[in-house]
């Protein structure tokens, strides 16, 4: 928007703007699409028209922050099921790298059109078991939009395990220290710079690496791949018939395609139409396998969207397709995501948590039913597991994000891509990414008192304290937040008045942060729902007054080292606490009795101080066995010896989990021998186990009869004298 010095020419460029209220979803119809269309058509021209007229009228940019949006590197993960119909282009790419021309350096460019594929053949490759064996250092980077050389050094540095700083020239001399004499590979994924100058400083820090070095480059631009090197690997469609393995694959799932004639008709019709796309492909068949009507299916394969002319290379129809096909409540949730900037990696977790806070959905099991189908019409990626529980990192493909930004109208938006004030006026959820000294960056956000979510992004895997003038000035302003992130902040302390004015709060996450109490003022916020304080390892204590937080479901203190019990019963609504840390003890501590009435612990559990529990009558009041959501347990033993080791056997006996468990760890046992629930062959999910400082036991239990363990750690066992033959199972292939 530009500030004209002539207020009707002011006022015609204001009223171009779209709004979309709150709640409001775009939908794109088929008679409504082409009369959307010509009016953005229409709404485009009048903005060229204007901006033509910035120096006749002598108008200035109301707000041009100058701020440029930075994007978290890709992740090389790759499922390697949906490669098909690539060998020829597998097999050149890894010629090319493992080829010794005698050249310190060569640059090989894959190129083709968005959605083709450039970037799964470079991690199929990039995984290839000859390539990793071949060089010395391998990393990966996504390049992308804005071109931002010392994000890609600091990237670089970090991917090979050096450590970075924020000064160009240093970080430039250590990356060529840390590749001088070495065979590397480097990925840089999704480039668009067409400055030479620009590529040949960039390509000047790796001269110095040994003969044989590699570089690959992804782009859609032939004139990238011309500039960057010779002999580019082109990506193309893929053939009709690769296409409809790929599709059939997708979209009949477990059902034979011969068995459906009619919808196999329909469906290589429909095949065709994505013109040899996997994105398309993968995208329209994800709509598709919940439909088994041939009517349905040929909705799909006659919707005038594909008539498009702006459309013609197969993705946008299919995207529009599958978006359209979205119920109401997951267009909203869908569009939401367009909070992430492309390329970053996003929890499920924190997803369906801030659609819970901004009334998207309202439980928790439905939030997880719609992340679910909209992964499985490869909306989200999923590239990597977690540890966590129920944790997990998603991505949205290039195109995906953008059809997210176009279905949310500006209402999510991260705060670099914000160029005009009205911009700003319209958005309802911001992110941004953090930075030192960010006062002047969330500057603008001070009289944004519709603001409903602010979420830092830590995408330089840098943490500062946050701001106090942010936090004593701004924070209290936003007066309508459902949901706050101060994640990874290196803040000690909180004002002790920040929640105050921020009544309709619902998900606050603090995690990872370095504050030692929690401010008197979070006991105010009676509409919270979710309360994350993992691995806030300098947090002692909570606020006495936790019961006053009514509406509370989910609690995360996993690794935060509280020394006082929580009262949980207090927490009326508590459904979900994870990370759980029982400390036993006769001085206001917690007893088994008060475990056994907790059923909602989720995640891991631990149990401290088991010296302290009698007998077996107090250790079954746990009622271990009923907590079916507990996947990591650990206990632990400290102080004297034991006066009856069968009693302290019969205690763990009695501690024996539910066979959900994944991990089990037990230290300081007193007793000398192991209850037989350790080698029960019923505990069919548990993959770890560790056994740490069990001075007295003399033996160990047949572990090889567990059917999935596949790590073992045995530490301090001093004492063992024998063990079961089937202990370590000569066919089992854990890890010891």
């Amino acid at each position: 928007m530009f500030t004209a010095r002539f207020p009707s020419t002011y006022q015609k460029c204001y009223k171009v703007k779209l709004i979309c209220p709150d709640g409001v979803v775009l939908d794109f119809g088929k008679k409504s699409f082409f009369i959307n269309i010509k009016k953005l058509e229409n709404t485009i021209e009048t903005l060229e028209e204007l901006e033509k007229q910035i120096g006749r009228l002598d108008l200035t940019k109301y707000l041009d922050s100058g701020k440029q949006e930075t994007r978290e590197s890709s992740t090389s993960v790759v499922d390697e099921s949906d490669i098909l119909g690539r060998q020829k282009e597998i097999e050149g790419l890894i010629d090319r790298l493992l080829s010794e021309d005698g050249k310190n350096l060569t640059v090989v460019p894959v190129v083709g059109m968005g959605g083709v594929g450039k970037t799964t053949l470079a991690k199929v490759v990039y995984n290839d078991e000859s390539v990793k064996k071949h060089f010395d250092l391998k990393s990966w980077v996504c390049v992308s939009e804005p071109y931002d050389i010392l994000r890609i050094t600091k990237e670089l540095l970090q991917e090979i395990g050096l450590t970075v700083d924020n000064n160009l020239n240093q970080l430039q001399v250590k990356l060529k220290e840390g590749l001088k004499g070495k065979t590397f590979l480097i990925v840089l994924d999704d480039v668009w710079n067409e400055n030479y100058k620009e590529w040949d400083d960039l390509r000047n820090l790796f001269v110095q690496g040994d003969v044989g070095s590699k570089i690959i480059v992804t782009t859609r631009k032939e004139s990238v791949a011309l500039m960057m090197g010779c002999g580019a690997i082109n990506v193309g469609t893929l053939s009709s018939e690769v296409s409809w393995d790929l599709f059939k694959r997708h979209s009949f799932e477990n059902r034979d395609p011969e068995e459906h004639p009619e919808l196999e008709e329909v469906g290589i019709q429909i095949a065709h139409k994505c013109k040899g796309l996997p994105l398309a492909l993968k995208v329209l068949a994800g709509i598709l396998r919940s439909k088994s009507e041939v009517d349905e299916w040929r909705d799909i394969l006659r919707s005038e969207i594909w008539e498009l002319q702006s459309c013609a290379n197969g993705i946008l129809p299919a995207l529009m397709l599958s978006y359209n096909d979205l119920r109401p409540q997951l267009k909203r949730c869908f569009a939401f995501c367009a909070i992430y900037p492309k390329d970053y990696l996003f929890c499920k977790e924190q997803v369906i948590h801030l659609w819970i806070a901004n009334g998207l959905v309202q439980q928790l099991h439905s939030a997880n039913h719609y992340f679910l189908e909209l992964r499985s019409r490869s909306l989200f990626e999923k590239v990597r597991e977690s540890s966590e529980w129920n944790l997990g990192e998603f991505l949205m493909h290039d195109l995906v994000n953008d059809l997210a930004k176009i279905a949310s109208s500006n209402l999510c938006i991260r705060l670099e891509e914000i160029e005009a004030s009205h911009m700003l006026e319209q958005s309802r959820h911001i992110s941004y990414s953090m930075e030192k000294g960010n006062f002047e960056k969330l500057k603008p956000l001070y009289n944004l008192e519709q603001l409903r979510t602010l979420l830092p992004l830590n995408i330089q895997q840098y943490s500062f304290p946050q701001s106090k003038r942010v936090l004593h000035d701004i924070f209290p302003r936003l007066t309508s937040l459902r949901a706050l992130s101060l994640s990874h902040y290196l803040n000690r302390e909180l004002p002790n008045d920040l929640f105050i004015k921020l009544k309709h709060l619902r998900f606050l996450d603090l995690s990872g942060t370095f504050i030692k109490k929690l401010p008197d003022s979070i006991c105010v916020l009676y509409n919270l729902e979710t309360l994350l304080l993992s691995h806030c390892s300098y947090l002692k204590e909570l606020p006495l007054h936790m019961e006053k937080l009514i509406n509370l479901r989910h609690l995360d203190i996993s690794k935060a080292h509280l020394r006082t019990p929580l009262h949980l019963s207090k927490l009326k609504s508590l459904d979900v606490l994870v990370g759980a840390n029982f400390i036993l003890s006769g001085r206001g501590g917690f007893r088994m009795e008060d475990l056994g009435e907790v059923h909602n612990l989720y995640g891991s559990l631990s149990i401290l101080e088991l010296q302290n529990v009698v007998d077996r009558r107090e250790s079954l009041k746990a009622n271990m066995r009923e907590k079916k959501h507990v996947e990591r347990l650990s206990l632990e033993w400290s102080g004297s010896n034991a006066d009856n080791s069968q009693t302290e056997r019969e205690i763990l006996d009695e501690l024996q989990p539910n066979t959900n468990i994944k991990e089990v760890q037990i230290i300081g046992y007193r007793g000398t021998k192991f209850p037989n629930w350790l080698a029960d062959h019923s505990f069919h999910k548990l993959i770890e186990m560790s056994l740490s400082y069990c001075k007295d036991c003399d033996s160990l239990p047949a572990l090889g009869q567990l059917p999935c363990l596949k790590f073992l750690t045995i530490r301090g066992m001093h004492q063992i004298i024998h063990y079961r033959p089937k202990v370590f199972s000569v066919s089992r292939g854990f890890d010891v």
